[in-house]
């Protein structure tokens, strides 16, 4: 969900290789691919005297699907590689099955009952019993996910936008982030693909280590994630709400943590509660959520109506941009079990969402 600038001189050797990961290390984190979408994107659109918008951003994992000129079709094989897996193996092909984008009615956000809902949601979050690893064990999620895919003729500029059949996402993630193991149906290689990383951990893709450090005074944390985030995004604002979407998507938040983040992100200009928005698994419930002025996409983070749980994420259209009507579903996720697996690739025991 990151904008950058205009260019009028293509890639050289040295940007390409500043912009995508060395061969053989993972896929580059969210920030960074949604960089390479954004680019290809404006790169396909540009004229020499305009840029066309540039299309939805991407969100993590989400396939990129691009008819692209022959000039840029080095780049696009590399960066649609990047984008295939967190792992450091190209997941393959994608067999997932892909479906019309659903439209939904645009449900209107308010900041009225904001601060009522948001602190409900921290002591809901605050109340909930702390993930605990033992030394080796790893944080597993299990989701439902689905991502928008659009291709786009280069010659003529249109466009076909979709989405996946909503599907199951497992992740293993370790303590440090070091390690790990994905499996996603359509999108990884039987039997799944081996996560390995060797960066530190950090807001965009934190670790259950990493969690542990964070401040958990909201106006201090939403310091942090400015500061950490400057220069990035659509906008100081919307990348901040970002992050935030990005630190409680696939990790094990700490309780006193997840209610900064809540409470941080009611604090982001142009944040506001939205009364109804459904999960990828089909539940509805409320969300925190902000539209990105510059894609016209309202992300929305989703809790259960009755217990204030974290459910998933949303994102839907608001305005039409780059041929996406509003009200179509660009991305929808339900995380389903949260709890610690012995070994990676290995299902757990007891596990709480």
């Amino acid at each position: 969900m990151t904008s950058i600038p205009r260019r009028q001189q293509p890639l050289d050797d040295a940007e390409l290789k500043r912009l995508l990961p060395a061969a053989g290390a993972p896929a580059a984190p969210l920030g960074r691919q949604r960089q390479m979408e954004e680019f290809l994107m404006s790169e396909i659109t540009r004229t020499p005297e305009t840029a066309a918008p540039v299309r939805p951003e991407a969100r993590s994992r989400r396939r990129l699907l691009i008819a692209l000129p022959a000039t840029l079709a080095a780049f696009a094989l590399a960066a649609t590689v990047a984008l295939t897996t967190q792992g450091g193996h190209a997941a393959g092909p994608a067999t997932g099955e892909h479906v019309a984008a659903p439209v939904v009615q645009i449900a209107v956000g308010d900041t009225a009952a904001l601060a009522g809902a948001v602190q409900r949601i921290s002591t809901a979050a605050q109340a909930t019993p702390d993930l605990v690893l033992r030394p080796g064990q790893f944080v597993y999620i299990e989701s439902t996910v689905s991502y928008l895919s659009s291709t786009v003729d280069a010659d003529s500029g249109a466009s076909k936008v979709w989405v996946d059949k909503p599907h199951q996402r497992q992740v293993w993630l370790s303590a440090d982030g070091r390690t790990g193991w994905l499996t996603e149906e359509g999108k990884t290689p039987a039997g799944g693909v081996t996560l390995d990383s060797g960066t530190g951990a950090y807001l965009n893709a934190p670790s259950y280590d990493y969690l542990r450090t964070l401040p958990t005074d909201p106006q201090v944390l939403l310091q942090k994630i400015y500061a950490e985030t400057k220069g990035a995004g659509n906008g100081p604002d919307q990348e901040a709400f970002v992050t935030i979407g990005d630190m409680v998507r696939e990790q094990a938040v700490p309780g006193k943590l997840a209610a900064a983040l809540y409470q941080a992100a009611a604090r982001i200009p142009g944040v506001v509660l939205v009364d109804s928005a459904t999960d990828a698994a089909g539940r509805t419930g409320i969300a925190i959520a902000r539209t990105n002025s510059t894609t016209g996409s309202r992300d929305e983070i989703i809790f259960d109506r009755t217990s204030y749980a974290f459910l998933g994420e949303r994102s839907v259209q608001v305005t039409e941009v780059s041929g996406v009507k509003p009200g179509t579903v660009t991305a929808n996720t339900a995380v389903l079990k949260r709890a610690a697996a012995d070994a990676a690739g290995h299902q757990p025991g007891n596990a709480q969402a």
